[in-house]
């Protein structure tokens, strides 16, 4: 009775769960905030109040939840009783019955919508500087092809053409020049692997499967690591060239990471697209981490940076000494790929 008393009075949605993650409770400010009856929201009624973009993810997140008694934590937007929508912060825990079983869950509703504004500003500029980063690294991959990397060729050829001139007795001096010139050849070699890092040309020539494709064969020729890379029916017109960049940026960062931390000899990257979203998977059976730890690392943080900014669904799974999984969903919506 006290719990009810104080949940009917928060200015927040509380609300409770059975053990078959039907909703038995929803507090009064529920109806207050979306003008919907609480009493026909019971069961997944609720879920017809969220953007239909946003149900099935908030529901299958519940579903699972309660399958490994792990907290709920999801975000989603509830349409409000004007008609427009709002964000919600829902977080909810496990609990247990007077003889210590499994009861269901109980959590709370959050309006956030003021601080995702805030969020939006800060994503819109951190947007700005990854396309500026972009910018900037196609500019210097054009300088390193274009210029720099056509001098070393240049300079190659000149050193042979001098070879041919110097007297058959003068072996020595030739053996030196062969030296120089194979050390520019690798040095040009170097070169042209740096410019196709910096702004890998292959996405927009020849697609992201392409693209892909080619980063997977010379990260296993590069790191001595066999990967793996497989891919279904693409819809690839439909998928834009910010979106085509940001899969490969992730799936780059993601391998780097297998060479760097996870000691294994093979890795997987899958693409398909199914349900209209195309979804990435990268995974190999490496030492895994703790996703939630404190040192996740500076590449991961890139990944889900990228992962935000394109609208993606991420998901990490990793166990010690079991390996790491890495999967991303992004809906090829058209208004999202022109925007």
């Amino acid at each position: 009775m006290k719990f009810r008393t104080l949940a009917e009075r928060a200015p927040v949605v509380v609300w409770m769960t059975d053990t078959a993650n039907n909703c038995t409770y929803i507090s009064q400010y529920w109806k207050e905030f979306t003008g919907r009856n609480p009493a026909t929201d019971l069961g997944f009624g609720w879920i017809e109040a969220l953007h239909p973009e946003d149900r099935e993810r908030a529901a299958r997140e519940l579903i699972e939840a309660g399958r490994t008694r792990r907290p709920y934590l999801v975000e989603f937007r509830v349409r409000r009783a004007d008609g427009e929508y709002a964000w919600f912060h829902d977080v909810g825990v496990a609990y247990v019955a007077a003889d210590g079983s499994y009861a269901g869950y109980i959590g709370t509703c959050v309006d956030i919508s003021e601080q995702k504004g805030q969020a939006w500003g800060g994503q819109r500029a951190r947007h700005s500087l990854l396309l500026g980063q972009e910018a900037e690294r196609k500019r210097l991959a054009r300088e390193l092809h274009d210029d720099i990397s056509q001098k070393l060729v240049l300079t190659g050829l000149a050193i042979r053409e001098i070879q041919r001139q110097i007297a058959p007795e003068s072996e020595g001096l030739k053996e030196r020049l062969r030296s120089v010139r194979d050390q520019i050849e690798a040095i040009s070699s170097d070169v042209h692997r740096l410019s196709r890092n910096l702004h890998p040309a292959t996405v927009v020539q020849l697609g992201v499967v392409a693209a892909l494709n080619r980063l997977c064969e010379a990260f296993s020729e590069r790191a001595h690591i066999q990967v793996e890379f497989i891919s279904g029916p693409m819809s690839e017109q439909i998928i834009s060239e910010d979106l085509s960049l940001a899969l490969f940026r992730i799936t780059q960062e993601a391998l780097a990471n297998v060479a760097k931390h996870s000691g294994s000899h093979s890795a997987r990257v899958s693409l398909s697209e199914a349900d209209g979203s195309v979804h990435l998977a990268i995974a190999d059976r490496g030492t895994g981490f703790d996703v939630a730890g404190p040192h996740a690392g500076i590449g991961l943080t890139n990944i889900r940076e990228r992962a935000w900014l394109i609208g993606a669904d991420l998901r990490i799974q990793s166990t010690p000494s079991e390996g790491t999984r890495i999967d991303l969903s992004v809906p090829l919506a058209p208004a999202r790929n022109s925007e």
